[in-house]
């Protein structure tokens, strides 16, 4: 039959990863538990508000109960989708024989792919069971079909989710686990909030206006750019460890500040400065920049200094083409050039933002923060590397990152809790070895609470962020002049070996 053929060579051609999730979501005890236990709960809750809904035209049954449906929704979505995956793939990862990177010849971009479209289909699924019970909301009291747009904003952060337990297994690590774990909660602590929020301005619109339209899709764009950069860690993590795997993950940061600004740009133009005012425009692109250095930063801790042959057979022999090969491949030393160069683009923008005093000032702030955490960062990577101590730069940074939020806080104890009583060099210095310290002033500047403790004079007369930033930029300069001598040496080697000295891998050595 032509419609049995179809379906089968519909079966052939689908990703063999995603099957496999899908017969393990839907062959999985708990998971049928789980949706039949909610399926079984709205529907008692649906007959008791039923049953409790009054004629009064101001109630608003319709709008807990529909609360309720998406609550248990994303509730669900959130347990399957990434806690879920993220203990499945994990599991396979830890397990030799259950390692797809191990038993495959599939790709690793096929890998990801495949438990993505799995837990995708699986948000979709479960919506589309609540979707009877979300109709049955609206017809109660107090819901507006304004309000049912919620669920279009709840999907892309649904997603990110799942891509985010799909990362945090492709390490297979228990610690990993743990931190994932640890960041789903702390997540929904500040995402709750928000989303009631953005329900409750929901509600109090009678029809949608560009505003409501310029978030969604703002919300979509971040979305898919976060998205792509957690399929890229993903992709770099499963990817055998003698490749050049994180190219892809550091082209992608480096072009994001870029991408971002090509997709904020139309909005702008469109909109205008009355509804895309410029500090919008300029703070949501240094979010974008603060993220890059920050996984870039993150990402040099983990880093050998050098490269392995299979690398360096692929490197160019033009001296231009060395340059770009080496600054993207793997190693702490494109790492960091990328996050310098990454700096740059805020700085660039700053002229063109619009930025009034108390704006500058917390800016300053955040570029201290970064500049001093990657000072921590490159400090690390000099005992690692440059000393016989056998600990490696991330431990480093995660021991100077301890000392230095305590040492912070010591004046602020002994000044009972207070920061204006801080002497002047005592708060910069606790702003440059505390990033949290150093959060804390830069929500609290202001220029005019901090104009009676800013020194007159100098290069910067106005604030404590804009000293801060000053010192921090002299500090992590001071400190990437000592790694210097390792970054040219490993440029020295990043080269292609010349023709007959070194054999190129073959087949059987890259499989080992």
């Amino acid at each position: 039959m032509v419609g049995k053929a179809f379906f089968e060579n519909l079966g052939e051609s689908l990703n063999p990863v995603f099957v496999k999730e899908m017969r393990q979501y839907f062959q999985n005890r708990r998971m049928v538990i789980f949706m039949g236990l909610l399926l079984i709960v709205q529907f008692i809750v649906a007959l008791f508000f039923a049953s409790a809904m009054t004629l009064d035209a101001d109630g608003d049954e319709g709008v807990v109960f529909f609360l309720l449906i998406i609550c248990a929704g994303a509730g669900l979505s959130v347990l399957l989708c990434s806690i879920g995956a993220e203990q499945r793939f994990a599991e396979e990862r830890s397990d030799k024989e259950l390692n797809y990177s191990m038993l495959t010849t599939l790709k690793p971009s096929a890998v990801i792919m495949g438990k993505l479209e799995g837990a995708m289909v699986m948000i979709l699924c479960i919506f589309s069971m609540l979707l009877p019970f979300l109709t049955a909301a609206y017809f109660m009291r107090g819901l507006s079909a304004v309000s049912l747009l919620i669920t279009l904003c709840l999907f892309p952060i649904l997603v990110l989710y799942a891509l985010a337990g799909i990362f945090a297994g492709s390490f297979g690590q228990k610690w990993v686990t743990v931190l994932f774990f640890v960041g789903i909660f702390n997540s929904l602590f500040a995402l709750v909030p928000a989303f009631f929020e953005i329900v409750e301005d929901l509600m109090e619109r009678g029809s949608i206006d560009s505003t409501f339209w310029i978030t969604v899709l703002v919300e979509y764009e971040i979305a898919l750019l976060l998205g792509v950069m957690l399929f890229l860690l993903s992709l770099a993590v499963v990817s055998p460890p003698k490749s050049n795997r994180l190219l892809p993950a550091k082209v992608y940061l480096f072009a994001l500040p870029f991408l971002s600004l090509l997709l904020m740009t139309p909005f702008y133009l469109v909109y205008g400065p009355a509804d895309f005012p410029p500090d919008v425009f300029f703070f949501i692109e240094f979010a974008f920049c603060f993220f890059s250095v920050t996984v870039l930063g993150i990402i040099a801790i983990f880093e050998m200094p050098t490269n392995s042959i299979r690398v360096y057979m692929k490197c160019p022999r033009n001296f231009i083409g060395r340059c770009l090969h080496f600054v993207f491949s793997t190693g702490f030393s494109g790492s960091l050039i990328l996050a310098f160069l990454i700096l740059a683009i805020p700085v660039a923008m700053y002229p063109f933002g619009k930025l009034s005093g108390d704006e500058t000032s917390r800016l300053c702030g955040f570029l201290c923060i970064l500049v001093s955490s990657l000072g921590y960062v490159i400090l690390s990577l000099n005992l690692s590397w440059r000393t016989k101590l056998p600990l490696p730069a991330w431990l480093w940074v995660i021991m100077f990152e301890g000392a230095g939020n305590i040492l912070a806080w010591i004046p602020v104890a002994v000044n009972e809790g207070t920061i204006r009583g801080i002497p002047f060099p005592v708060r910069i210095a606790s702003m440059l070895i505390s990033p949290t310290y150093c959060f804390w002033e830069t929500i609290d500047a202001s220029v005019a609470s901090t104009m009676a403790t800013a020194p007159r004079g100098g290069f910067f007369p106005l604030t404590i962020p804009h000293h801060a930033l000053f010192w921090s930029l002299a500090v992590t300069g001071v400190l990437f002049l000592l790694l210097l001598p390792a970054i040219v040496k490993a440029f020295r080697m990043h080269r292609r070996p010349d023709d007959g000295a070194v054999k190129p891998p073959t087949k059987e050595m890259l499989k080992q």
